[in-house]
Formats: structure tokens, C-alpha cells, sequence
């Protein structure tokens, strides 16, 4: 009977130190007040170091930058806890990174948004051009689906009844007066390769960091909830004290005025539900 007792009493010690460790953990990772992001080429990565990062270190925070070459990296990073948080990603393409890669990555507050766009180095209009229009659009999923989604507002194609337009294909094309040849290529390639053909999809952080010239813009996606830019961090994290401060930097006066400021010439999209 004694030894079942001191078993007992051995495995409610145990219990106690594992949940005072857990929550100690915990804490540790909310108060923690030195924060790594994952920094890329990409435009959104200067409003955070030019608008929300003066904000967050006036509020005692540290923030060491990480630089990388490519998303996925950065989001598997994300993920493994080797970073805290990055950018340049949408609510959609976030939804289709965690079901294809088993990620757990969490859009923490809509940031503002380059709008993607069509681009040409031939034309100012789909409409100049004639029948049978080679058209480039991403790969990925996500903005697959964003740039068949413009066509279909501009009434160039018409999807298949019932198609989700966030995860639409050109499958689901069920009408394409012009006869538009859409092909499917990897989103970094076709600025490189858009003077070998008519029409090429570009997101705002792709156009910025080729240098696609604005002026070749001939369609212009309106930015829908699923489509603006968010920070992303693991879902473990958001209910932390620094994703708060994140989040509140984004939505704070300041930042509202910072961008003001930042965008003269009115080319980003602010957050809707902001």
C-alpha cells in the first residue's frame, strides 16, 4: 500500500513540474521582447522596417531581421520557431502552404497590399489585341485562381457554375470569347518573359521587385479580404503578448499616418476590415 501511495504521490510531483514547465514556457514565449522576422527582397518588408518597427521598439521591442531568398523557406522557418513572424503572403495562399506542406502558419492582422495586375509589353488593352492572346498567369494556386478571378471581372472568361473562385483553374473556364491561350508558369518568370508574349499576371511584390513598369499595367486586380497581404506567424503564438503588439502596431494611428506619408502616389491598397 505505501509504494502505491509514494507512485501516486510520485506521479502528481511529476504532473505539477511538467505544468509549472509548460507554463513557464508559455509565459516566456508571450513576454519575450527580442523578436526575429523573416525579411525578403519584397516591398512589404520596408513598410515594416520603415512603419512598424520604429513603433514596436519604442515599445522596448528588439527586432533581428533574417533575410531570405524564397517564401517557402521563410514559412518553413516560420513554422519550425526559427523565426517569429514574415510577410508577403495572403489569407489564401497561407490556407493552401499549411494544407500542402502540414504548416500551421496563422495570418495574424491584413497589412497594405500591392495590387497584382496584368502586364504588356505590346498592348494597353486586352481588347487590342486579337483572338488567340498568349496570357501567362502563377502557378501556385493561390494566385492562379487571383489572376483567373480578374479575368472573369473584366468579362474576358466565365467560370464553370459552382466554381470556388479561390480555388478556380483554367479548368473551370467555361467560356473564353477571345480564345486567350492562359498557360501556367512559376510567378517569377514572367516579367522575365513577358516581351515573348501578350499578357503576363504579376502580384504587387513580383512587379516591384522586377521593376515592372506601372505604366504596362493593362488590368488591375480590386484587392478582396482573402487577397491583402498579412503577417504570418505560428499558430501557437497569437495569443502572445508580442503578436498583440504586432497586430496593434499595424492598426495603430501612427502607422495609418505613416502610410499617408509612405504612399504619395496612392498605388497600395489599404486593409477593408481596418
Amino acid at each position: 500500500m505505501k509504494k502505491l501511495i509514494y507512485f501516486i504521490l510520485s506521479c502528481v510531483i511529476a504532473i505539477g513540474i511538467i505544468a509549472c514547465s509548460d507554463q513557464k514556457n508559455s509565459s516566456a514565449a508571450s513576454a519575450k521582447k527580442e523578436l526575429i522576422f523573416g525579411a525578403s527582397a519584397m516591398p512589404y518588408s520596408n513598410i515594416f522596417q520603415q512603419g512598424i518597427q520604429p513603433i514596436l521598439e519604442k515599445q522596448g521591442y528588439t527586432i533581428k531581421t533574417l533575410m531570405f531568398s524564397t517564401l517557402e523557406v521563410n514559412n518553413q522557418s516560420v513554422d519550425s520557431g526559427q523565426v517569429d513572424f514574415n510577410l508577403d503572403q495572403h489569407t489564401a495562399y497561407i490556407n493552401v502552404f499549411n494544407h500542402e506542406k502540414g504548416t500551421h502558419l496563422y495570418p495574424l492582422v491584413h497589412t497594405p497590399t500591392l495590387p497584382a495586375a496584368f502586364y504588356s509589353d505590346k498592348y494597353s488593352s486586352f481588347q487590342q489585341a486579337a483572338n488567340g492572346a498568349t496570357v501567362l498567369i502563377p502557378n501556385d494556386p493561390a494566385n492562379t485562381s487571383r489572376a483567373l478571378r480578374v479575368l472573369t471581372d473584366n468579362k474576358l472568361i466565365t467560370l464553370k457554375a459552382n466554381t470556388n473562385p479561390i480555388l478556380a483553374t483554367p479548368d473551370d473556364i467555361a467560356d473564353n470569347p477571345k480564345q486567350l491561350k492562359i498557360k501556367t508558369v512559376d510567378s517569377v518568370l514572367i516579367p522575365r518573359i513577358l516581351s515573348e508574349v501578350d499578357f503576363g499576371f504579376a502580384s504587387g511584390g513580383i512587379a516591384y521587385q522586377s521593376k515592372l513598369d506601372p505604366q504596362k499595367a493593362v488590368l488591375r486586380e480590386k484587392v478582396i479580404l482573402e487577397m491583402e497581404m498579412v503577417v504570418a506567424i505560428n499558430e501557437k503564438n497569437k495569443d502572445t503578448q508580442w503578436a498583440k503588439d504586432i497586430k496593434a502596431a499595424y492598426q495603430s494611428a501612427e502607422f495609418k499616418h505613416f502610410m499617408q506619408s509612405y504612399d504619395k502616389n496612392q498605388t497600395w491598397a489599404l486593409p477593408q476590415n481596418q
